[in-house]
């Protein structure tokens, strides 16, 4: 069973009264092959028995490229390195290289505050 991604224009859809930080899952299948260190996080997961294409964390923003492709980017508190556990990274995510399979707010950020000036 073939399960349909988000598009582009959907992802920005959902995301466009989100504040920044505000908490996200996400579950992406990267478009091309797997780097060296996401080959580390794919074996750290199945050894603790979660999803290797999930990630939850702050989201910063969404932004779009120069060939006018909608990009997420999310601030991931761990990952892994050669080094061992790295706090925090930044991972993007683009609709139009690989497939957005799932995008959820699990827990929203309270809106800026907008300063007033006596």
């Amino acid at each position: 069973m073939n399960k349909a991604s988000i598009s582009g224009t959907e992802m920005v859809k959902r995301l466009k009264d989100v504040a920044e930080d505000s908490i996200v899952f996400v579950s992406y299948l990267a478009g091309r092959r797997p780097s060296t260190q996401a080959l580390r996080e794919c074996s750290r997961a199945g050894e603790e028995g979660i999803s290797p294409r999930h990630f939850t964390g702050h989201f910063k923003k969404v932004w779009v490229t120069k060939r006018g492709e909608p990009v997420l980017s999310v601030w991931v508190e761990e990952r892994d390195s050669a080094n061992g556990s790295v706090k925090g990274a930044f991972r993007t995510f683009n609709p139009a290289l690989g497939k957005l399979l799932s995008l959820e707010v699990l827990q929203k950020a309270p809106a800026p505050q907008v300063q007033q000036t006596a």
